[in-house]
């Protein structure tokens, strides 16, 4: 099950919930601070490595000395 944010409509909290895609859909997760089904989905953002300055971490296909390609 993919996890989801989520901001409530009744207080205002903002979560994060372990749900089916037709759960968050529907918009009616609980909310943990103040037990509404108000909930509404937020946009999501997720990382990824762009190759710019700011630090090494891990490779990425064919980058690095991890085989083949280097």
């Amino acid at each position: 099950m993919p996890m989801y944010e989520f901001a409530c409509r009744a207080c205002g909290a903002e979560f994060e919930e372990l749900c089916t895609a037709a759960e968050a859909a529907a918009g009616k997760v609980a909310c943990p601070a103040c037990g509404a089904r108000k909930s509404e989905r937020k946009l999501s953002t997720f990382a990824s490595k762009d190759g710019g300055s700011g630090g090494g971490g891990g490779g990425g296909c064919g980058h690095g000395s991890h085989g083949g390609f280097g």
